[in-house]
């Protein structure tokens, strides 16, 4: 699965400038990283760690009462921030131990008085016009309603047991679920259960990690699908304007219910390289990628579903007026089966190009709370038209991080 990277609100902007203003304190450019921090602040007020960074660029630019200032912010909003306690009382001529700027451009946050955790929560209202995933056209009517509204509910959190200028160890729970009002056999939920450790070859340059993960899936009532993961991957930071990562996945798919029960069970493996445009002052992104991969199951029952796929991938991230923030992706996949397909009896193999476009409108309403309207497509083309399908999903949500 590819996604892309939350627009960035308010806050999330503060963190990418954080980010960028800690490349360019690694680096000895105390004045490039005092003016990110300062943007940090401007553009959350509320963020204690872009001041307490701020009053590091300010020491290390002996501009003392102007740290002392910044790290006394900090510390109003953050009393238990003890690493800008120490900064402060080095500001003021104190004795006490020399503070750091942490690393910039893993994917976690940093130390040095960012949170360790963080949880998130989603509901509200979708419709979705192909919820079966049934064909199109004359074929599609023998299927019957196929469309449904429905609620949706998503939650989340993640923890970071190490978290190092030169190595991270992450976990991650993540769960969707969709509530329909009609057609429930099709009720959907999965459970995504991750741990992630990496480490920095060439500090604020070069990082190598190892992702591992469980997910579960249920379908209607019957549980539908468990997959064990494990996912290497290497990822190199561009100083302030991008970051690139090469990745390999592999899966072993394991279906708990008729009709694929031993039938489509098999490693899956995927090959990938992703590449992330950070725009100027942190404003917006722009994300692109290409993957390669292979579904293998292991009996000849299920020669049907053994294929190879590529697909590419194209988004961006435009903060507008009004806090507002846009997200536009398109993911191209093409499928090429590797046996003839049974449905047809076995004169030909299948092949499906399928074509997937996102866009979402969000804003943030409250501290911590936003809104959001999005929009979900698919148009799938296959050489066999039982396999062809249209899918519309709109949903309007309500979106809680902390």
């Amino acid at each position: 699965m590819v996604s892309a990277p939350s627009s960035p609100g308010a806050s999330e902007r503060s963190e990418l400038l954080v980010a960028k203003g800690e490349v360019a304190y690694h680096r000895g450019l105390y004045e490039d990283a005092r003016v990110r921090f300062a943007e940090a602040v401007a553009a959350d007020p509320a963020d204690a760690a872009a001041y307490y960074q701020l009053g590091l660029a300010l020491l290390a630019l002996e501009r003392r009462d102007e740290a002392e200032t910044a790290l006394e912010r900090a510390l109003a909003l953050k009393p238990e921030h003890e690493a800008a306690r120490r900064a402060l009382a080095l500001a003021r001529g104190e004795e006490a131990p020399a503070p750091e700027v942490t690393r910039p451009g893993t994917p976690s946050a940093p130390s040095g008085g960012r949170k360790r955790w963080e949880i998130h929560a989603t509901t509200g209202f979708q419709y979705d016009s192909n919820v079966t995933i049934a064909p199109g056209g004359q074929i599609g009517k023998q299927f019957g309603d196929k469309d449904d509204a429905g609620f949706v509910l998503s939650g989340g959190a993640r923890y970071n047991l190490l978290d190092r200028e030169d190595a991270l160890i992450r976990l991650d729970y993540d769960l969707y679920q969709t509530l329909h009002v009609a057609l429930r056999d099709f009720d959907f939920r999965a459970h995504h259960v991750r741990a992630t450790a990496s480490h920095a070859l060439i500090p604020s340059l070069l990082w190598a990690g190892v992702q591992g993960g469980y997910h579960h899936y249920t379908l209607g009532p019957h549980s539908y699908l468990s997959e064990p993961t494990v996912m290497p991957f290497l990822s190199l930071l561009e100083g302030n304007w991008g970051l690139s990562q090469v990745s390999y996945r592999f899966g072993y798919d394991t279906y708990l219910t008729q009709p694929f029960h031993e039938v489509r069970d098999g490693p899956s493996h995927a090959v990938g390289i992703d590449q992330t445009l950070y725009g100027p002052d942190g404003k917006g992104y722009a994300v692109m990628g290409y993957q390669y991969g292979t579904e293998d199951p292991i009996r000849t029952v299920g020669n049907d579903f053994a294929l190879q796929f590529h697909q590419a991938y194209a988004g961006v991230g435009i903060p507008v007026w009004w806090k507002v923030a846009i997200d536009l992706m398109y993911l191209y996949r093409y499928d090429d089966y590797t046996h003839p397909n049974s449905f047809v009896d076995f004169r030909k193999a299948r092949h499906d190009s399928t074509h997937y476009f996102y866009a979402s409108v969000s804003r943030p309403i409250i501290p911590h709370v936003s809104v959001a309207l999005a929009y979900f497509g698919t148009i799938d083309y296959s050489n066999i038209s039982l396999f062809e399908y249209h899918r519309n999903v709109v949903s309007a949500v309500l979106e809680v991080t902390y």
